[in-house]
């Protein structure tokens, strides 16, 4: 390409401590159509990654403890120290704004790819404002742009051009192009620039025909491990789960597996390329597709020698689904060092009511045979869920209090009510449905809902709780496996 335009990519999800993935199904696809680009990563200039799941320390249990609080003093003041602490936790990064600011001045790129979180708008505005000082296009994405009153709200910002609700991977070349040359961007699906309704682009089918991600922009001496993130699929088999998110994100739409091939081509070409041999796979369900799953297990040290990798999985009510003591055992010898399973929660009315598919029994002996098999466990689990009673938290602290020698680490999450989830759907047909909910109002602009919790205020569910989340800090301050512990402070 004859003098190739220069192509700045920002990328804000400074939240882990390995390579964007997307930025890097981004990068590829434009530099093999010679365009210039560059990715500015708040990282290399000093912004500090934000970890998770480290050995925790009891100022952690104490904010915990403080998060969860259903007093009824405190929840009034939930919302304001949410919006407190996500303000500060992504608050603009003054190093990197003075550099973007710095080259907007005196060497402007002919276009910046933008990609967001949600929490991040006052810095999207800010990089808006600068640019059209200097008539420098920006298009944004993110995988939060897959609702239409989300993307109204963000399209009004001051030098947007556009924003992308969908997966751009096998379009962007040709969509940068056209806006460089004032092309019809309305002719493109997905494309949003305010002027009529929201447009989403359908999920992407040919995942086979993915280029392989380019990680070389990153900072790589700054990430404590060499760690390549990688996805076999897209989307979640399941799909059904009341309270889920991801499957409504950009690229979180329907299940889309890739082919077992093309995947261990990718093990072992990104292995040699960041001479690397450790991976996460950030699938949602790393077992939707058995083939994949089990070919993985089959072949993993054939095409990285001595490579360790984590990932997480949907534990099912129907079957084994790759998940017994035999085929567990035997990804361990494949390199699997740590497992993660949404558990949820230790009721089993709450888990029918969540739609998660799965019994106590099952979950119970899941993680039993994975600690058995010798890998580091780790779930997720909500607290506040609508409906939930003083018998649904005893049965969780019980669960969690058998399993707790079994247990690596857990993550609790108070329920969120997000726009486009089952939930919302369900709430806005019927919101008796819901008992103990008290929407107030809906925010687009951050995808979510305020409410409050009727049942939290009382005592004895404030103190079940209380033993929940010491239970939890008791799992979480203790080490790591040994051989898991690179991958300590990942999700």
């Amino acid at each position: 390409m004859k003098n190739s335009p220069s192509i700045l990519i920002i990328d804000l999800n400074n939240f882990a401590r390995y390579p964007t993935l997307a930025i890097g199904y981004l990068v590829a696809p434009l530099r093999q159509a010679g365009f210039k680009v560059e990715v500015l990563s708040p990282l290399a200039l000093g912004a500090p990654a934000m970890t998770h799941e480290q050995a925790e320390t009891k100022l952690e249990h104490f904010k915990r403890r403080i998060y969860f609080s259903t007093h009824p003093l405190m929840q009034a003041w939930h919302e304001r120290l949410r919006a407190s602490h996500a303000h500060y936790q992504h608050r603009p990064h003054a190093p990197t704004l003075q550099l973007l600011e710095q080259r907007l001045k005196t060497n402007p790129p002919d276009i910046i790819l933008l990609s967001a979180y949600l929490d991040h708008y006052p810095t999207v505005e800010w990089i808006g404002q600068q640019a059209a000082q200097y008539q420098v296009p920006v298009l944004l994405g993110g995988p939060a742009f897959s609702y239409p009153q989300t993307i109204q709200a963000w399209s009004q910002l001051t030098g947007i051009t556009a924003i992308f609700a969908g997966e751009a991977d096998l379009v962007i070349a040709d969509l940068v192009q056209a806006i460089l040359t004032g092309g019809d961007l309305s002719a493109w699906e997905g494309v949003n620039t305010g002027a009529k309704p929201s447009s989403i682009a359908q999920p992407l089918a040919a995942l086979d025909q993915l280029t392989l991600p380019d990680f070389q922009d990153f900072p790589w001496e700054h990430y404590p491990h060499r760690i390549i993130p990688i996805m076999t699929g897209r989307g979640c088999s399941w799909n059904i789960c009341t309270f889920c998110s991801d499957v409504i994100t950009a690229n979180g739409r329907t299940f889309r597996s890739r082919s077992l091939s093309v995947v261990l081509k990718e093990l072992q070409e990104q292995a040699q390329r960041y001479q690397a041999r450790d991976f996460i796979f950030l699938d949602l369900k790393l077992n939707s597709d058995l083939s994949i799953w089990q070919g993985l297990i089959e072949n993993f040290q054939t095409v990285v020698p001595q490579g360790r990798w984590i990932a997480t999985v949907h534990v099912d009510a129907k079957g084994e689904n790759g998940l017994d003591y035999t085929t567990l055992a035997a990804a361990k010898a494949a390199g699997l060092r740590r497992i993660s399973f949404g558990l949820e929660t230790g009721s089993p009315s709450l888990l029918k009511r969540m739609g998660k598919g799965t019994q106590v029994e099952r979950n119970a002996r899941f993680i039993a045979d994975a600690h058995q098999a010798g890998l580091s466990v780790r779930c997720s689990m909500m607290l506040g869920y609508p409906g939930e009673t003083v018998q649904d938290l005893a049965a969780t602290r019980n669960f969690l209090s058998e399993h707790q020698a079994q247990l690596d680490r857990v993550r609790p999450a108070r329920f969120k009510a997000i726009p486009g989830t089952r939930f919302e759907r369900l709430y806005h047909k019927r919101p008796g449905r819901f008992p103990g909910i008290e929407i107030k109002a809906w925010d687009y602009q951050l995808a979510r809902a305020e409410y409050r919790n009727v049942n939290g205020g009382d005592r004895t569910y404030r103190r079940l709780k209380r033993e929940i989340l010491g239970i939890i800090h008791a799992i979480n301050s203790k080490p790591l496996r040994d051989d898991a512990r690179q991958f300590d402070g990942l999700m």
